[in-house]
């Protein structure tokens, strides 16, 4: 029969680990909330984007809504005043529109800063439209539509469309400073002229336009400020996890080592006192009862023989 040799027991190789404790600890408690903590804040400060341009915008258009009806409102009012001070003035002419104080101050009514109301001529047969009080004298009686083809060029188009006939009709033109003014005709009844309002409508939207690039700064001061509390929130937890994650695997690597001389026969030595208050504690307290087991149980072999 085959002798069975026994030999001293030998401690095996370690195995290959692809990870250890430490590297998932890293994973699962620092990389895996970043990259939940960063979708969140990225889902943040998209939606305060969103939500800033959506109130900016919508209050922008409210307030132009706004402020175009106020131009057309302000263009009926006159045109009514008009009209009744030309029911009671029937011997008054046109070429002395511009001459009557009283009619004058009624006519050109100030609207915002630079916007104003003046009279002219409905568009004949023959293609003209003269202007009949002007806030400047010099452009009483010239024919705005032969003006307008000049100074405007290829935004002509654009302002003669907006120009009112026997209805009102409103919007707006680029002025020869590249800016969007807006404008309004309202027909006087009984007469064949208009009331023509127009003003920048920057100067009302002014306010607004200024809001939106507040809100923009507070948006990026408020992304900054989120930026900054992820980053010290995740260097905390880094340092956290590999502190704690560093202590851990040292209990753990002295356990390993005390078992490891524990499966070579020795007994004798003490096993370090761990405190730690939790599972690693009762861990190294349960080898502590296998070594004084096997150490018994060795001592009662020897005495037996």
């Amino acid at each position: 029969m085959a002798e069975i040799k026994r030999g001293r027991p030998t401690v095996s190789a370690p195995r290959k680990r692809w990870f250890g404790l430490r590297f998932k600890m890293f994973f699962l408690f620092l990389f895996i909330p970043i990259i939940l903590i960063m979708a969140a804040s990225f889902l943040y400060q998209n939606y305060m984007k969103t939500l800033s341009g959506l109130i900016t915008k919508e209050s922008s258009q409210l307030v132009t809504k706004m402020a175009e009806e106020r131009v057309n409102e302000k263009a009926r009012a006159v045109a009514r005043e008009v009209k009744l001070y030309l029911e009671t003035h029937p011997d008054l002419k046109r070429e002395d529109f511009n001459q009557d104080p009283a009619l004058k101050e009624i006519a050109i009514q100030k609207i915002g800063q630079t916007g104003y109301t003046l009279i002219v001529s409905r568009e004949d047969e023959r293609g003209q439209s003269f202007m009949w009080v002007h806030p400047k004298q010099e452009l009483v009686g010239i024919d705005i539509i032969e003006a307008m083809k000049k100074r405007l060029g290829p935004d002509y188009e654009r302002w003669y469309k907006v120009q009112g006939k026997e209805h009102e009709v409103s919007g707006y033109y680029k002025w020869i400073d590249g800016q969007e003014k807006y404008t309004c005709g309202t027909p006087i009844p009984g007469t064949d002229f208009n009331i023509a309002s127009t003003v920048y409508l920057g100067e009302f939207t002014l306010p607004m336009e200024q809001l939106e690039v507040r809100a923009n700064q507070l948006t990026a001061k408020v992304t900054q400020t989120i930026m900054i509390i992820f980053i010290v929130i995740a260097v905390l937890i880094g340092l956290f996890v590999l502190i704690y994650g560093y202590k851990l695997s040292g209990r753990i690597r002295k356990l390993s080592a005390a078992a490891d001389r524990i499966s070579l026969g020795d007994v004798d030595f003490e096993i370090e006192r761990i405190k730690s208050r939790d599972e690693v504690e009762d861990l190294a307290d349960a080898f502590s009862r296998m070594q004084e087991s096997i150490r018994l149980a060795l001592k009662r072999l020897k005495e037996r023989r």
